[in-house]
């Protein structure tokens, strides 16, 4: 009987057993605050351990979107890896269990550069991209003045810098983070400059220097890299029509003179015709009453060019026997001809002195009858100003035959 309690006890003891625990699902996201688009390591465990399908969902829109699965080993464990491209809540799932909610959060990437020239009234930007275009908001702040940027396709932007004025040029550009996206801040500083040139430099900045001149009408041979004479020339005349040292030296000064300047106004704004300043020791080819051309001179060296309304009436092609090159004659001897030496200041014997490198271009240009203006000056603020109608009726000098270079 004894044994017969016992053996059913023992059936009785083996048809029951403890309630099975309840399946846990972990979820860690490695790193928290990945950079966009790098990878993110989804990883956790599964407990009481066993192989089964783990899925990886995100809440957008407020519902859950799977995006990933991966079956967990023997150990319960498991491990994926996605792209940091969509920040937010993420869960893990069984069949039998749902992890805690885990937030992902992302740095965005901001890229910055320079384009352009550092020189003194060059053009110059900051451009770069913000991935994704869609994690903020970005704020450029330059000299304690903050502006929003606006982003273009893909993330790209593009801002003009200020180059008025020469040294540091503090930038601030911060990503105001939109959702789960975080705040990004580049600091950034470059140096605005306004370097020192002159015959044989050779770099950007003298292209740069070149098309600026070019574009107010100062006459060059060639708009290249390189500090040649016709280069200096130009900086010659500019200097001339500025009033800065004619040093044909381009220094900060220049630079900033350079900047703001505008093509000067004709004296004769009206027809075609050559002007000539004496004050300024410069030509003006005007056409249709617009300056077209600006290049520098030298007149008499003791004031003895003749002040008036001339026309061409004899033209001379090549060097003659006292080394004028292509010559225009608009008064007896006077001519406007090229010459191997043509010095910032007056120094002719009466002639208008032309870098040689120019003469034959305006000697194919102006054909005889053309009119020749020689002017006290163009400058209609100078003290020296007179009105054309009233130099056209100066009286001719007296001086007859040749008057040479």
């Amino acid at each position: 009987m004894r044994r017969l309690v016992l053996a059913l006890a023992g059936v009785a003891l083996g048809a029951w057993s403890a309630p099975a625990a309840a399946e846990v699902v972990t979820l860690d996201l490695t790193p928290r605050i990945p950079t966009y688009g790098s990878t993110v390591r989804l990883a956790g465990a599964v407990t009481p351990a066993r192989r089964t399908t783990v899925e990886i969902y995100r809440r957008e829109s407020g519902s859950w979107h799977l995006v990933a699965d991966d079956q967990s080993g023997a150990n319960g464990r498991y491990s994926l890896g996605i792209r940091a491209h969509r920040p937010g809540l993420y869960v893990a799932r069984t069949d039998a269990a749902e992890s805690s909610q885990a937030r992902l959060r992302i740095r965005p990437v901001l890229t910055t550069s320079f384009a352009g020239l550092r020189i003194v009234g060059a053009p110059l930007r900051l451009t770069g991209r913000l991935r994704p275009a869609v994690a903020g908001t970005l704020t450029l702040t330059v000299r304690g003045r903050a502006r929003r940027v606006g982003l273009g396709g893909y993330g790209r932007f593009g801002v003009p810098l200020p180059t008025k004025r020469a040294g540091g040029l503090g930038l601030k550009l911060v990503l105001r983070p939109e959702d789960d996206f975080v705040r990004v801040v580049r600091r950034l500083r470059k140096r605005v400059g306004a370097p020192v040139l002159s015959v044989g430099d050779r770099s950007r900045a003298v292209r740069f220097l070149e098309r600026r001149l070019d574009t107010l009408k100062y006459v060059l041979r060639d708009v290249d890299r390189g500090f040649h004479a016709d280069t200096r020339d130009a900086v010659y005349a500019f200097q001339k029509v500025e009033r800065l040292g004619r040093t044909g030296v381009v220094t900060s000064r220049f630079w900033r003179e350079l900047r703001r300047a505008r093509t000067p106004r004709a004296a004769v704004e009206r027809g075609k015709h050559i002007e000539v300043d004496k004050a300024r020791q410069v030509l003006f080819e005007v056409r249709r009453g617009k300056v077209v051309r600006i290049v520098h001179t030298s007149t008499g060296a003791t004031g003895n060019t003749p002040v008036g309304r001339w026309r061409i009436y004899r033209k001379s092609p090549g060097f003659n026997s006292l080394g004028m090159y292509y010559s225009m004659y608009f008064l007896r001897g006077f001519a406007a001809h090229g010459y191997h030496s043509v010095p910032p200041w007056p120094a002719s014997h009466g002639c208008v002195r032309l870098p040689n490198w120019f003469a034959p271009r305006l000697y194919d240009r102006w054909d005889l009858g053309d009119v020749v203006w020689v002017l006290p000056t163009t400058a209609r603020r100078s003290p020296l100003w007179q009105n054309p109608a009233a130099v056209s009726r100066t009286a001719p000098p007296r001086s007859v035959g040749v008057v040479g270079p």
